[in-house]
């Protein structure tokens, strides 16, 4: 297996997103029905984790944060076991052969969960080191002050926004986490899935992958989070106007339909992250003798970084 990382160019960012946009033509109930049964699986987690919230008596502040706390490690550590999974079902629909949505689970069949779950691992690691940047740039008043903002909020008290001693590096300190836990996580996930690497490896490649095309990776997530962003809003507008419209019949309808439509949004989320995701593996990693990625209909500059 060839260790190269792939340059391509800034467009083919442009055109991993496109090529995902147009995603289930072959297999849909499939791909959504994965889409769904993920979130359908981490609506269930939570619900799990959150029961002493729910119906248990009332809980302080510090019992209600390791409760969520604990709730959010939980997702974090199955949420790459279920994005592998739905990469799965949309390779398998896009090389034509059969699938079905409870193939979600493949990882579990395939011996890959594991190293996918400790890839939730690398992004808490990330975000603890992203947490110590922040708490030397914010100055050693700053979380003091946003623990007892969110306790206000909790409680419906009304306290001081706390300001960081530098505004610039904590802006770029959370950039750079968001860039590269998002980069390396997902990258890593077909790698390990598909490539046969093992975590260290799927990681290492994927940093180096995330530096070596900086430029289609960042075009590729702008792109992505300002569809998302934008077909967010429309899909708010449109929940309210439904929500409204079928109170009129009855309360329960108007919740219903509003639900309806915020869960094909998360659907068709789900599957333009992961496709986009998929076909940049495909593509920047072509040489691990998977086709149909985008250098397979648009020759890619042929420089090669060696992981």
């Amino acid at each position: 297996m060839s260790h190269s990382i792939r340059k391509v160019p800034l467009t083919h960012g442009a055109q991993w997103l496109m090529r995902a946009i147009n995603l289930g033509r072959r297999n849909p109930r499939a791909i959504f029905g994965a889409a769904l049964l993920l979130i359908a699986v981490l609506y269930l987690l939570m619900f799990v984790f959150t029961l002493p919230l729910q119906f248990g008596e009332t809980v302080d502040f510090e019992t209600a944060i390791t409760t969520v706390a604990v709730a959010a490690l939980a997702a974090v550590l199955i949420l790459p076991v279920l994005l592998g999974g739905l990469m799965h079902v949309i390779r398998e629909a896009e090389s034509g052969r059969p699938t079905r949505a409870r193939d979600l689970f493949a990882p579990l069949r395939l011996h890959k969960a594991l190293p996918l779950a400790l890839l939730g691992m690398i992004q808490i690691a990330l975000a603890l080191i992203c947490g110590s940047l922040l708490i030397w740039a914010t100055g050693a008043d700053y979380w003091p002050q946003y623990q007892e903002m969110v306790r206000g909020a909790i409680t419906g008290r009304i306290t001081t926004v706390p300001t960081a001693e530098q505004p610039a590096l904590v802006a770029l300190a959370q950039l750079l986490f968001y860039y590269f836990s998002t980069a390396v996580v997902l990258v890593s996930v077909p790698q390990i899935m598909f490539s046969g690497l093992s975590l260290s490896d799927a990681v290492k490649r994927s940093f180096s992958a995330s530096l070596w095309n900086l430029g289609s990776y960042l075009f590729a997530t702008m792109l992505f989070m300002l569809g998302a962003m934008l077909a967010g809003l429309l899909v708010s507008v449109a929940a309210l106007v439904v929500a409204l419209l079928g109170s009129a019949v009855a309360p329960m309808f108007g919740h219903l339909l509003a639900w309806l439509l915020f869960a094909a949004y998360g659907m068709v989320f789900l599957v333009v992250m992961c496709g986009t995701c998929y076909y940049a593996w495909s593509d920047v990693f072509a040489e691990d003798g998977e086709g149909g990625g985008t250098a397979a209909q648009a020759p890619a500059r042929q420089d090669r970084f060696e992981a």
